[in-house]
């Protein structure tokens, strides 16, 4: 990784705790968390800038979760009064009442445990013009840390650095390399966590080598499919301390993952062919990592796949149970499959308990707060999300949240064209409606190729989002409203979104066109615009009718004979539409002489109140064609997704999971012969 891959990236840094001003009646210590103090990264010098505009404090804004060596399923307190303060970032920790937070606590209290450890995410950053450091000037606070040893700094994601500040001297030094040979990278070092490798010996291929395999090494532990254990943690710092190649580490991983191996094997001598990088390890001079006994880690095998059923049936009974309970289900099929799975009923608190100790968590010992904390925390070993009890309200959620989407009250499908966008590209669409006329074939004649007028109009997608939040606090107070109710919510808002900026293409003039650079309405060149004040009658249909008829081909000049389908009014003008489409007599006649209506029933009235605060106000209307015959709108998803969707934010605090509700979509005007606007006063 260099400097300009930061974006997105979390990392840690360490500070020391003032123990002695520790309170034991109120559990807390104040301490500051960190400063600007230079920290060395595998890229270079890192500097933390601390001012209010670098730092985003919003998630400590009402605490921040207080982690044991940065382990969101082990909660132990939390961080009050973040502050930014003489060029410092401070808090108070205090610690909650739960079996491990008491241990720990004791342990700080005692001096044994004196160092906190931030983690936040980089999101801005300036690079050095003449040298390696980095000043973050942009960086958000997700969570702080009680540690012990830190891990080293080549890890990359969870790490927590001791080494800040520190001056570089003598001892940091490399060994010079052989003539002719790769630098030898004695990663073994006092000084490693400095990771200074080859540095000194201007080896900068050999820097950029090593770098690279401990980024490809981090993001591979990184994978969905990897626990989030300490066993996997000390595996990873393993792999990058000790040089193991990229293709080694990988195959011990998936052997350990396997359960067909302990991962007591000695790769000193694995070389990165790749990189050029000869190893030289002292394994003598390293401490040894303690790794939790085989029975304590998830592998592939047996114990989760004999386990599988049970889970599946847990997995869609708990969902159908929620979404009975929550009234999103109420069909009999629905109930009845609730009630076979046994979840009719059940609270979200016993619910996380049940899963809990289906997957093999003690909970006998266990608070509300710390049974919801372990249930939101767990991940399966093999990647099997779906049986993860946050997916499982993920699932609750999203189809409460499809269901908002399709009972929102929008209008905009009707009179536009569903497209499809394969990416974020602007895309062009050429107009169906221009293609030339057809010719007399003569006998034994050659029979001339057709085409399409060269007239595109554009559309690209954009993204639109929010954040839906599970919080700990959500199953403790059994709040099955929230969980169904938000996310219902944001589906609906999802499709009034697209509402918004369909019908704001109507507004004034309309956007311009590609084809002649003139605006959408156009009294003179398009022949679709009459700038009168006159609400819908039969005259004035009559008008647009006829100039929506004798509109021409763009090859042939042929008129196109092209019959409205849909009247669209704002509100206000609702009533009158309809009248006028039930009328079987013209509502402007009177008694003594009473003319046909000849628009009745012709045209189906579509109201919509966006356009009553549009710059015509109450007065503008529109005709609009069949966009599935002829070019008017299209609203355009990625891949035809026609729907929201919502993903797990994989940023975590230790007191919930998040996830984005997002729309894919894209609008554009595609032609102006088949459309007709009234523009009123």
């Amino acid at each position: 990784m260099n400097a300009r891959d930061l974006s997105g990236q979390r990392f840690e840094r360490l500070a020391t705790l003032e123990t002695r001003e520790a309170n034991a009646d109120a559990r807390t210590v104040p301490a500051a968390l960190s400063s600007e103090a230079p920290v060395k990264r595998p890229w270079g010098t890192e500097i933390l800038v601390h001012t209010a505009d670098a730092a985003d404090l919003a998630r400590a804004s009402d605490g921040l979760p207080l982690l044991w060596n940065h382990d969101t399923g082990t909660p132990i307190g939390r961080v009050e009064g973040v502050r930014l303060k003489d060029g410092k970032l401070r808090g108070t920790l205090r610690f909650s009442r739960n079996t491990r937070a008491e241990e720990i606590f004791q342990d700080v209290r005692e001096g044994f445990l004196k160092d906190i450890s931030i983690g936040y995410q980089i999101n801005r950053w300036e690079e050095s013009a003449d040298g390696d450091d980095v000043r973050v000037t942009g960086w958000e606070l997700l969570e702080a840390s009680v540690v012990t040893v830190p891990a080293d700094s080549s890890v990359g994601m969870n790490r927590s650095l001791t080494q800040e500040g520190k001056p570089m001297t003598d001892e940091t030094k490399q060994p010079e390399a052989e003539s002719g040979s790769a630098p030898v990278i004695d990663i073994a070092s006092k000084t490693k966590r400095e990771y200074l490798i080859a540095e000194r010996a201007g080896e900068q291929k050999a820097i950029k080598a090593e770098r690279e395999r401990s980024t490809q090494i981090s993001e591979m532990f990184e994978n969905d499919l990897i626990p989030r254990e300490p066993y996997y943690a000390a595996l990873r710092a393993r792999a990058i301390n000790e040089g193991w190649s990229v293709d080694g580490a990988r195959k011990i991983l998936f052997e350990v993952l396997g359960g067909a191996v302990e991962p007591a094997v000695d790769w000193s001598s694995v070389t990165d062919g790749a990189g050029g990088i000869r190893v030289a390890t002292h394994d003598h001079q390293l401490p040894p990592v303690v790794l939790p006994d085989r029975s304590q880690r998830k592998t592939l095998g047996g114990a989760i796949q004999q386990g599988a059923d049970e889970r599946d049936k847990f997995r869609d009974g708990m969902a159908h149970g929620l979404l009975v309970r929550s009234g999103v289900l109420d069909k009999r099929e629905d109930i009845d499959k609730a009630r076979e799975g046994g979840m009719v009923g059940k609270s979200l608190r016993t619910l996380a308990g049940d899963f809990c100790r289906m997957v093999g968590i003690s909970t006998a010992s266990l608070s509300d707060e710390d049974l919801a904390g372990r249930a939101l925390a767990y991940r399966s070993a093999v990647g099997q999300t779906t049986s993860d009890f946050t997916n499982i309200l993920a699932n609750v959620a999203n189809k409460a949240l499809l269901q908002g989407w399709d009972e929102a009250p929008e209008t905009w499908m009707t009179w536009t064209r569903r497209g499809t966008l394969p990416d974020f590209k602007t895309a062009e669409i050429s107009g169906i409606s221009g293609f030339t006329s057809l010719d007399v074939v003569p006998e034994d004649g050659d029979i001339t190729y057709g085409k399409f007028t060269d007239r595109k109009e554009t559309i690209k997608l954009v993204s639109y989002g929010k954040k839906y939040r599970v919080s700990r606090r959500l199953i403790i107070n059994d709040d099955l409203q929230a969980l169904v109710a938000i996310p219902r919510a944001m589906g609906r808002a999802a499709n009034r979104k697209v509402g918004d900026i369909t019908y704001a293409l109507l507004d004034s003039t309309g956007p311009t066109l590609n084809q002649d650079s003139v605006v959408l309405f156009h009294t003179v060149t398009h022949k679709n615009l009459v700038e009168a004040s006159t609400a819908p009658t039969v005259a004035t249909l009559n008008t647009a009718n006829v100039a929506m008829a004798r509109q021409t081909d763009p090859n042939t000049s042929a008129v196109l004979n092209i019959v409205p389908r849909y009247l669209v009014v704002p509100k206000t003008l609702e009533n009158t539409a309809r009248i006028l489409m039930s009328a079987i007599y013209d509502p402007a006649g009177s008694a003594s002489s009473l003319q046909p209506n000849p628009f009745s029933g012709r045209y189906e009235v579509i109201a919509d109140a966006r356009l009553d605060g549009q710059t015509a106000g109450t007065a503008a209307w529109y005709l609009f064609a069949d966009p599935n015959i002829f070019d008017t709108f299209e609203v355009s998803f990625l891949n035809g997704m026609a729907e929201p969707y919502m993903r797990e934010n994989q940023e975590w605090d230790g007191q919930g999971v998040s996830y984005m509700i997002g729309v894919d979509f894209g609008v554009a005007a595609l032609d102006f012969r088949a459309v007709h606007k009234y523009r009123g006063s």
